[in-house]
């Protein structure tokens, strides 16, 4: 008897006084989704887009960009033009205030990169390890709305430690109606 004690105890606990199963507390758990404005920052790249190149407007891609997990991430499927493929994985995050991508392509290299919603703006800014070279880079990338519904998304990037810094990729993304 004395080995089923906690059993026991444990059972009366999860019952009410008519001894009927203690209900579950109602609704989601706390804290559950993100509705703070701060995650909401991101919402203008949401969608089903076109991509071109800022100069010349040739064909660039593809991209949908969904929410996830009761709007506490946002995924980015990327399809280039050339066939390539990659996902980025966006989140706010409140114990540093930054928001934060990793970007992953079909060639297997990561890029991390970390800013925040500013100026009208979200900048980025990756200081990580370049594959195949392994060289240590910098690289920024910048989304701005743009009041005509489309979005530039726009990227440098260093390989001397921000000594010099040349142009990545300039893009314009339209939404697919």
């Amino acid at each position: 008897m004395r080995r089923h004690l906690p059993t026991i105890a444990l059972l009366l606990m999860a019952t009410n006084a008519l001894g009927a199963p203690a209900a579950p507390p109602p609704g989601p758990p706390p804290g559950y989704g993100c509705p703070d404005a701060q995650y909401r920052q991101f919402d203008f790249w949401l969608g089903k887009w076109a991509v071109t190149t800022t100069q010349g407007g040739q064909a660039a891609g593809a991209s949908e960009i969904t929410l996830l997990d009761k709007g506490c991430a946002i995924l980015e499927s990327w399809t280039g033009s050339n066939g390539g493929t990659g996902h980025s994985l966006n989140v706010y995050d409140q114990a540093d205030g930054k928001w934060h991508q990793t970007w992953v392509g079909i060639t297997g290299d990561q890029v991390h990169y970390v800013g925040e919603f500013k100026d009208g703006k979200m900048q980025l800014l990756s200081n990580d390890i370049s594959t195949p070279a392994r060289a240590p880079t910098i690289k920024t990338m910048t989304f701005e709305p743009r009041p005509d519904g489309t979005v530039r998304q726009s990227g440098t990037a260093s390989t001397d430690g921000g000594k010099t810094v040349q142009s990545s990729f300039d893009l314009i993304y339209t939404r697919v109606k």
